[in-house]
């Protein structure tokens, strides 16, 4: 049987040479190829405990809420960190939350996904978290009835003999050049910048994030749909809504009564002044490429990029002018290196640019965004993916090689306080 793959990148050397009876090519291939990893319903459901502090090896997203960063380990649960000191932030434990993602808290309950599951979780004593309740089987995920869920993908190095005559199909498998490939599997508080109307302390999200909170209502996305939870009852989380929107749908970002929702294909607008049924207003479309977005006031910041399992070819800003939500309309579109996550705060629009680093514009006027007009700081010495404005002084960015946190009081000269880096 073969084996189950996602993607393959390749990397080829040649290696040719000559015999007195005959010519002979031969091409050598070392390519990935992306084996699922496996998870039982019982290892999925087990126990969520906390755990000793771990060293942080392959981030995730991040969550800031009540002088406490959450930090994703990707299908494995968060590490939690105690930011009292932002120049010295503790790492105080390990939350294991099995096949998790996307985490979001408000009063002290804080909300995850467990590849095919949601639940509530108290975590009003760190070292001693409560499942309040559980939503089982709101995602689908392949499944093997002998091996179980399938949670994430990990690459596997292969080497193959063939005749250079064979080309570059392999045995059925889809030959990816490595160097334009970017593997992902996977998405108004005192803080919170999003201008959303919120009762009761909700903590602060990146721009990747899938899953949102405003007031009673839970709101994730998947791949393809809209899901409203009500967690009024922190005891019985309830599926009050699915919209289907489709397909390669990827991050949520709430703003006042709207909910903004980025897609491979294009940003889709949604009204929540019915919270526990979202009205669809309008959508917004672009080629396809990864797309998370951020607004304030009446534009709407989407960034696109290629090198993905988006599979698109762009690499941009796109600027929209939501003042009438009903027909958004594109400023401009501005050239990037490689944008991932955003954020927004009084005109000042930061980007991550995966291994271009972290940049900084004045957004001010919405129709010169680019590098020679409004670019305030760019450092490409670290990696980055995304971004939170916790507020006009202090910023938090993470990327494969970890977690940084700045002080922005001075938006040219960006002061780091301090890393989380990862160990291997």
């Amino acid at each position: 049987m073969k084996k189950f793959f996602v993607a393959t990148m390749l990397l080829t050397m040649t290696l040719s040479f000559q015999s007195c009876l005959e010519d002979k090519c031969t091409t050598i291939s070392t390519y990935y190829i992306y084996e699922p990893v496996y998870m039982t319903e019982a290892e999925l459901r087990a126990e969520i405990v906390t755990e000793n502090a771990r060293e942080l090896k392959e981030p995730g997203k991040m969550y800031f809420y009540n002088n406490m960063i959450f930090i994703n380990e990707k299908y494995e649960g968060v590490h939690i960190y105690d930011n009292t000191d932002p120049s010295s932030p503790t790492n105080i434990g390990f939350m294991v939350i099995p096949g998790n993602i996307d985490i979001s808290i408000k009063d002290d309950i804080l909300y995850a996904d467990g590849l095919i599951d949601v639940m509530s979780i108290d975590i009003s004593n760190l070292q001693n978290p409560t499942v309040t309740s559980t939503l089982e089987n709101v995602f689908d995920a392949p499944f093997d009835s002998e091996r179980g869920y399938v949670v994430y993908y990990k690459p596997v190095e292969t080497k193959e003999e063939y005749s250079c005559n064979q080309g570059w199909l392999i045995d059925d498998w889809i030959a990816i050049d490595a160097s334009t490939v970017d593997v992902e599997f996977d998405s108004n508080s005192n803080l919170n910048n999003s201008g959303s109307i919120n009762v009761g302390k909700t903590g602060v999200g990146g721009s990747t994030a899938r899953m949102t909170i405003t007031n009673d209502y839970l709101y994730i996305v998947d791949n393809n749909s809209l899901k409203t939870v009500n967690i009024l009852d922190k005891n019985m989380l309830s599926l009050e809504n699915t919209i289907n929107l489709g397909w390669g749908i990827e991050t949520i970002y709430p703003y006042q009564d709207k909910l903004f929702i980025g897609s491979e294909t294009g940003m889709f607008i949604f009204s929540n002044s019915n919270p526990s049924s979202p009205e669809y207003l309008s959508e917004f479309e672009h080629w396809r490429a990864c797309d998370p977005v951020v607004v304030e006031d009446n534009t709407a910041y989407v960034t696109l990029r290629n090198g993905s399992t988006c599979a698109g070819f762009n690499n941009q800003l796109d600027v929209i002018d939501i003042t009438d939500i009903l027909n958004p309309e594109l400023i401009e579109t501005v050239p990037m290196f490689n944008p991932h996550g955003l954020a927004i705060r009084n005109n000042v629009l930061y980007i991550c640019e995966g291994t271009g680093g972290l940049k900084i514009f004045d957004a001010t006027d919405d129709t010169q965004i680019d590098e020679m007009e409004s670019e305030m700081y760019h450092d490409n010495s670290f990696h980055a993916v995304d971004v939170i404005s916790l507020s006009e002084q202090v910023l938090f960015v993470i990327g494969e090689g970890g977690f940084r946190q700045y002080d922005v009081a001075d938006k040219t000269n960006p002061i780091l306080l301090s890393t989380i880096s990862v160990t291997q």
